[in-house]
This record gives structure tokens, C-alpha cells and sequence, in this order.
């Protein structure tokens, strides 16, 4: 790399402008269709979804887009599902396969990928306790490997669920307790309204203060009687001896403390309140102070008469797939915001239930539908359309996805003999973008918002040259390797094809791989060309967006 990293980027940025195609939009991949094949399998059990979207668009004269290529499906698929991008190898495996139907195929391998538990961990730490760095007794891995476990051994969400608003003891050895932990302060009033929203799908946080103005059933008392539920939790700092025998913080256990106490709130009219646990819906429990209200709480939250619980996580779940839920927010669920296709999710909610609140089964079910693998291009039947999922919308990269993604694409963190340090890495990269996240309720966005800042780190930044230099242990490097080796095509074919499939998770066009053959003829150093060319295919919108 060049000792004058703001002068080398001039040259690649002038050299992107001359290879023009590489520079592509999303529309060139998402127009091509390749093996346009609907799913049909008999592990496909919802196929009443197609049959309910096809009602729906006919009844408003809406008409879908054409099926996704193979290439925009499966870019998107593993995004969604397992935070990252296809690598050249699972890339080269699904676009060479004739089997029509290797869609359903592999939707199930990325079912059963350890990704899938790597993924949901990620995104639920972010949404139970946000991107923020933490206090000292909250211990952010132990939540995130506790979430990533319960994904990966296929427990139910209603026990997940549950345990996480129950979770006691210590928040080092038990993963779910920092969830609690992240959130009382203020008496709790946190955990009051994040509990409500995460776990039911309803934001009742503005009537913290007040009655809320538009919603006859949600009152200031239906606040505090949730928060009374959170009365009577301790936490206690656990210290132990280091090296030099100086006794120093180890972990924090939480623990329900017996109580009898209640919630107190004041009125706009002057007047000062009291509230014993009460859930939405006048639920109350027992006054006597041996009652574990948490537990109580978790029962209400979970109970399988309450279908708002299983609605919420069919909502948040579509929404992350399809780029928005039936309702939106998908938190805000109510008389004011009703669901776009109610008798689709009422139906789909009472599968959930049925398959014992099963993420995996509802993911495949989305996944195999027919509006899941639609084109992201809009035609003028639809380019109105923004609730039918006629077609797939634009989901920006969050954080997460980004970085997990240049690291699938070009193996930055295998560097230099990569280790222990990736883990440094990425939170020491991820922190840097904190600023564009920060949202009240624990920062539940988690959408890349393209600032320029984050332009110029995408350009420029540190993590950027290791991804796209080409030192020994990096995508560039072993790609070079290998194209020396094979003799089957020219050198510079297998080159410009690999760079693409790790890129772009695609084949390149004619133009594209005409261009690109040009330059790596006619440079006599051809890892600088492929940085330059690999540098502008990662900055391009088609990168940064899944489609």
C-alpha cells in the first residue's frame, strides 16, 4: 500500500470513475433473472401466504415484480438471516446449481448455519440493551453468547422471553440477567417501557406522564402498574482477589427482594397516586409480599391466551425480512395504527403459536414465500405500493451486517495472522459509527444511515486498507495464489469473476468483466489494479445495500 494513503485514494477514486460499470447500482443485478424458480417443497408450510398477498394485490390492482435473480436472493437471504454476506464458495455453489429447487435448499442450509445463532444474538443484544458501551455490571458478551445459545439449541421464544424478564443471580455466569441490569435506573422506568415494547410490541412509555391522548384504553396507571411489577429487585457488586491480592469488582448478581411495595405517580391534576402490579388489561396478582412479581410478569407476558406476545415477534420478524411489518413501527401496535393486512398476520401469529413459538419455522416461512423473493425493481404497477409487498423493499446495512460482510468479502481480519485481535476490531470499528444510532429506549434502529462520515471510513478508514490491501492472508492475496495455479481460464477472467462473487455475491456483467479484463491486462502490477478495482466495487451502492 502506499505510504500516502489520502493521494492513493484520489487515484482509485478517479480510477472507479473510469471503470464506470463497477461502480453499479443495485438495479443491474436486481433486473437479471436467473433460475426464477417458486419454492415448492414439503417442508414448505405456509403456502396460504402467496394465496393471501395474490388476494390482496388483486383486490387493489397491484402487480408484483418478477421474481429475484438467484444472485439477489441469496445476497439477501443470508443478510437477513445470517448477517453477512455469501462467501465465493457458498456464492459459486448456488449460482452453478440446476436444481430447481435449490432456493428451498438453501434456505435451509442457512437455517441450520451457526450463523443463524451468531446473527440473532447480534441483532437482539442490540435491540434489548442497544450499541452503547455499557457500565461495569453489564456485561454485553455474556448476553449476546446467552442469546446466541438459546437460538442455536431452536428453544422457543416464549421461554426466551420469559427468562429474560426473570433472569436472576449473576450476570457473568447467567447471560439474561444483564438485560435487567441495562435498565434501572430511574426506578426502573426503562425496563418499564422497553419490556412493553421488545416483548409486546406496544409503546406505552408517553403515558409515563400523562393519559395517552389518542388511545382511550392506555392510562398513566397502565404505566405504573407494569412498573410495580419491578419493585423489589437488588443487585449486589460481587468483588474478588486479583494478582497483587487487591480485592477488585468481579461480576454483579441481581436478585428479587420480597416486597409489598407499590408504584407512585403524579397526576396533571396535582394529585398523587399509587399502583399495585396490574398488567394491561386490569390482570392483578396477590398483595402478599412472598410473591415473585417478576415471574408473575413473565407469566402475563408469556400466557398462551395472550396473542399480542406471539404477534409482536411475527411482526418484528417480517419487518426485518421484508423491510417493514404489517405495522409501523413494528413496536407501535394499537387502535391508532392498525396492521396492513391484518387477517394474514392473525394468521400467521396463531402458526407461530402453533409450532410452539419457533423462530426457525416462521423465518422459513417468510423466506419461502413468494412476495420474500420478489425483485427490489418496481414496475408501474407497483412503484405505489408500500404496504402490500409487492415488492422487496431497500434495507440499508446495519452496522453489524456491514462489518461482518468486509470481513466475509475480503478476510481483512486474517491479516497478519488475524487471532484474538478481531474481536478488538470490530468493537473499536463498530464504536466509531455509535454516534448515528443514538435514539431514545435503548437505540433500537439498527439502520446504516450512510453519513458522510461513514462515506469517508468506508473510503479511507484503517479497517478499509487492510480489507482491500493485498498482504499476505488477505481475499486478494490467496485469489492471486489461485489464479496462478489454475489453468483452466485465463488468469484474468478468474480474477475479475472472483472479485465480483466476494463483493457482490454475482457473476459480472459482459461490460463489467470487459472493463475490468482491460485494466488487469494492461497494468504490469496487478494487485494494485485489483485494489482499486476491489476498493470500488465495496464503496459502490449495490454493496451497501441489501436488495
Amino acid at each position: 500500500m502506499s505510504a500516502d494513503p489520502l493521494r492513493r485514494r484520489s487515484i482509485r477514486t478517479a480510477k472507479a470513475v473510469g471503470l464506470g460499470v463497477a461502480l453499479c447500482l443495485y438495479v443491474s443485478v436486481a433486473a437479471r433473472a436467473e433460475d426464477n424458480v417458486s419454492p415448492k417443497s414439503k417442508a414448505y408450510k405456509a403456502d396460504y401466504i402467496d394465496v393471501m398477498l395474490k388476494e390482496a394485490w388483486d383486490e387493489s390492482s397491484v402487480k408484483p415484480s418478477p421474481l429475484a435473480s438467484d444472485a439477489e436472493f441469496q445476497r439477501r437471504l443470508y443478510l437477513d438471516l445470517l448477517g453477512r454476506i455469501p462467501n465465493v464458495k457458498e456464492a459459486e455453489a448456488f449460482l452453478s446449481g440446476k436444481d430447481s429447487g435449490k432456493r428451498v435448499k438453501e434456505i435451509d442450509y442457512v437455517l441450520e448455519s451457526p450463523d443463524f445463532a451468531k446473527n440473532m444474538g447480534n441483532a437482539w443484544t442490540v435491540l434489548l440493551i442497544g450499541r452503547k458501551r455499557q457500565e461495569r455490571n453489564v456485561d454485553r458478551k455474556a448476553l449476546n453468547d446467552w442469546i446466541r445459545q438459546q437460538f442455536a439449541a431452536d428453544r422457543p421464544w416464549n421461554e426466551i422471553a420469559r427468562e429474560l424478564i426473570t433472569a436472576k443471580g449473576s450476570n457473568k455466569t447467567n447471560g439474561a440477567v444483564n438485560y435487567t441490569m441495562a435498565h434501572l435506573e430511574f426506578g426502573a422506568v426503562p425496563l418499564t417501557s422497553i419490556t412493553t415494547r421488545v416483548f409486546l410490541g406496544q409503546q406505552i412509555q408517553c403515558t409515563q406522564c400523562h393519559d395517552h391522548p389518542s388511545i382511550d384504553e392506555w392510562k398513566q396507571a397502565d404505566f405504573w402498574g407494569i412498573n410495580a411489577f419491578f419493585k423489589g429487585i437488588k443487585t449486589r457488586d460481587v468483588l474478588k482477589a486479583d494478582a497483587t491480592g487487591a480485592e477488585v469488582y468481579d461480576h454483579t448478581e441481581l436478585f428479587d427482594q420480597p416486597t409489598a411495595e407499590y408504584s407512585r405517580y403524579d397526576r396533571r391534576d396535582g394529585t398523587i397516586r399509587i399502583v399495585f402490579p396490574t398488567f394491561l388489561g386490569n390482570k392483578k396478582i396477590s398483595q402478599s409480599a412472598d410473591v415473585n412479581r417478576r415471574e408473575k410478569l413473565g407469566d402475563f407476558i408469556t400466557a398462551s391466551d395472550n396473542d399480542q406476545f406471539p404477534r409482536a415477534f411475527v411482526n418484528r420478524l417480517w419487518g426485518h425480512m421484508m423491510g417493514k411489518g404489517f405495522v409501523n413501527p413494528v413496536d407501535d401496535f394499537g387502535p391508532h395504527n392498525q396492521p396492513s393486512l391484518p387477517d394474514l398476520l392473525d394468521k400467521l401469529t396463531s402458526d407461530f403459536k402453533a409450532s410452539g413459538y419457533n423462530a426457525k419455522s416462521l423465518a422459513r416461512w417468510i423466506a419461502n414465500c413468494k412476495a420474500y423473493q420478489l425483485s427490489s425493481v418496481t414496475t408501474k404497477e407497483n412503484e405505489k405500493d408500500d404496504s402490500l409487498f409487492s415488492h422487496m423493499l431497500l434495507k440499508p446495512m446495519n452496522p453489524e451486517q456491514l462489518f461482518d460482510s468486509l470481513l466475509t468479502a475480503t478476510s481483512a481480519h486474517k491479516v497478519g495472522g488475524g487471532g484474538g485481535g478481531m474481536d478488538r476490531q470490530r468493537d473499536a470499528w463498530l464504536g466509531k459509527f455509535i454516534f448515528t444510532f443514538s435514539t431514545d429506549e435503548g437505540e433500537e434502529s439498527s439502520s446504516f444511515q450512510g453519513t458522510i462520515p461513514q462515506a469517508l471510513m468506508m473510503m479511507n478508514g484503517e479497517l478499509m486498507d487492510k480489507a482491500v490491501g493485498g498482504k499476505q492472508g488477505s481475499f486478494l492475496a490467496d485469489a492471486l495464489e489461485q489464479a496462478q495455479l489454475q489453468r483452466r481460464r485465463p488468469i484474468d477472467v478468474f480474477l475479475t469473476n472472483r472479485l465480483y462473487l466476494a463483493s457482490l455475491s454475482r457473476y459480472p456483467t459482459k461490460a463489467e468483466a470487459t472493463e475490468a479484463r482491460h485494466f488487469l491486462q494492461s497494468a504490469p502490477d496487478k494487485i494494485q489494479v485489483m485494489e482499486d478495482l476491489f476498493w470500488a466495487l465495496l464503496n459502490s451502492n449495490e454493496f451497501i445495500l441489501n436488495h
